[in-house]
């Protein structure tokens, strides 16, 4: 019986001091989108990204313009033609409205792949930036400001990550 009332006692006396240490942990916080954009070659990747987009549109538009095209003229002679040749030309439109339906749908996934192709390697720098900053720092949490709706406490590190990626 002693032995549990003594069990018991520690137990309580223990709970305080682990909620104390809880107590001093010391958060951080960062604007990441903000280091994500300053760092170096962020840039080049977005001036890639573009052109890549602005290729796929380029190509998109001029699908949908040999489309109308050819809708007009189907338009425009369909009274003097007969029904199968009729039948025909409005199959070749149906196809033509699915490959350009297909190739928007592929356009969207392929910069979405290259966008995330492109931006890993920032990502995996930026993530070890805040690990060593975190760990340097003896910070148990790093919050991204952008989320947050409000914070009283806890240190802003970005200027430090910013100067472990080198960024000014």
């Amino acid at each position: 019986m002693k032995r549990i009332l003594s069990l018991l006692l520690i137990a309580f006396l223990l709970v305080p001091v682990v909620g104390m240490a809880q107590n001093k942990a010391k958060f951080g916080h960062l604007d990441r989108s903000e280091v994500f954009k300053a760092m170096p070659g962020m840039d080049t990747v977005q001036k890639k990204l573009y052109a890549l987009q602005s290729e796929l549109q380029s190509t998109g538009e001029e699908m949908q313009k040999e489309f109308q095209t050819k809708y007009q003229d189907l338009q425009n002679s369909a009274a003097t033609m007969s029904p199968a040749v009729l039948r025909v030309k409005e199959d070749e439109l149906k196809a033509m409205y699915v490959r350009i339906q297909e190739f928007a749908q592929n356009m969207e996934t392929e910069l979405q792949t290259k966008q995330v192709e492109m931006l890993q390697p920032f990502q995996d720098k930026l993530l070890a930036a805040i690990a060593e900053v975190a760990k340097a720092g003896g910070y148990a949490y790093i919050f991204d400001s952008s989320t947050l709706t409000y914070y009283d406490a806890g240190d802003d590190i970005t200027a430090k990550v910013k100067a472990k990626l080198g960024i000014k």
